[in-house]
């Protein structure tokens, strides 16, 4: 991806960020080596690289971003100029195509497999199964917040959930008055007569901290109980119908052990990395156990032969080791 002389990839990563985890293991099992690349952290709760230097980069403000300097802009006496990718799908292609067996002159001795799907069919299953992981019903950073009902509400409100939420919280509003502040002194108005860079920060802070406030008064009491009940609802259902849907439709389109068959591909990386997400979250380990967790959450027999063969074999993976068993450690903390 890079040598010497050129600029690194910059990935925007964050310890606890279930997304992170896709393109880290790419990076590990695509052969990259630490000096071709570099991870900068970005924690909002406590504005660690996220404002304003990170925005300028990302308004979108998503974790996982992959900041790429442009193979064409990179030469001699020219300015370096950059390209973001905002998503683990996108990040994980790149990754896949920018290194290969005949470009890894760097580091001969590491491997460069490629994880994208050789054939049509292919494509369409590693397609199918990232779209049942990524649907927003089973979104793990809305089942990581979840509760069932008042007793699991007030639990996790007194513990790591409650405890974020109420940083972020912090940190938004703070962010919100430096922008506000920024985009008053800020005179020059654009040519097209639209939104001035200090604006648009403005409006993204305060869609993040409307987004945020929504869940943070279910979990100061401050919903009412219309609203909670709601939440109740949704929450068990997640458990009791998404999930278990989900995991139907897994264990249906793995060929196994992996997700297409013998070898790792991009899909496996999204599945792990989800599956052993919801295995924290049930307070389980990253550990040939862990699977055995989720039962009593999502209904006994619901995880099928197939996705249990897929936990067995990538746990015991290096890159699974290297990268989603510290996350797991780290997203412990939050429990």
């Amino acid at each position: 991806m890079t040598d010497g002389n050129l600029p690194k990839a910059i990935l925007y990563s964050w310890p606890t960020s279930v997304w992170s985890t896709v393109p880290r293991l790419c990076l590990y099992e695509k052969g990259y080596s630490e000096d071709e690349y570099v991870v900068r952290y970005v924690d909002i709760t406590k504005g660690e690289n996220f404002a304003p230097s990170y925005l300028k980069i990302n308004m979108n403000g998503t974790i996982p971003t992959l900041v790429v300097p442009t193979i064409e802009t990179t030469g001699s006496g020219v300015d370096t100029r950059y390209r973001s990718l905002r998503d683990t799908v996108t990040i994980c292609d790149f990754l896949d195509h920018a290194r290969s067996s005949s470009s890894a002159s760097l580091h001969t001795d590491k491997p460069a497999p490629t994880l994208a799907p050789a054939t049509i069919e292919g494509k369409a299953l590693s397609d199918a199964i990232v779209a049942i992981i990524h649907q927003t019903t089973v979104d793990p950073n809305f089942v990581a917040l979840s509760a069932r009902d008042k007793k699991e509400l007030a639990n996790k409100a007194a513990d790591g959930p409650g405890r974020s939420l109420s940083l972020r919280r912090e940190a938004l509003r703070r962010y919100l008055e430096e922008a506000k502040q920024a985009a008053t002194e800020n005179t020059v108005a654009p040519k097209d007569g639209g939104l001035t860079y200090e604006q648009k920060i403005v409006n993204f802070i305060e869609d993040k901290l409307q987004s945020n406030e929504h869940i943070w008064s279910l979990y100061n009491g401050q919903a009412g109980e219309e609203n909670e009940k709601a939440f109740f609802d949704i929450s068990t259902q997640t458990w009791t119908e998404a999930l278990p849907d989900a995991f139907s439709k897994l264990e249906t389109a793995i060929r196994g052990p992996y997700a297409l068959g013998d070898q790792v591909s991009l899909a496996d990386l999204h599945a792990i990395s989800w599956l052993t997400r919801l295995v924290s979250i049930a307070g389980g380990e990253a550990d040939a156990t862990g699977l055995d967790t989720l039962e009593p959450y999502v209904g006994k027999g619901t995880l099928g032969p197939k996705l249990r063969k897929f936990w067995d074999v990538w746990v015991e993976r290096e890159s699974y080791k290297k990268v989603l068993v510290p996350a797991t450690a780290a997203f412990a903390h939050m429990r």
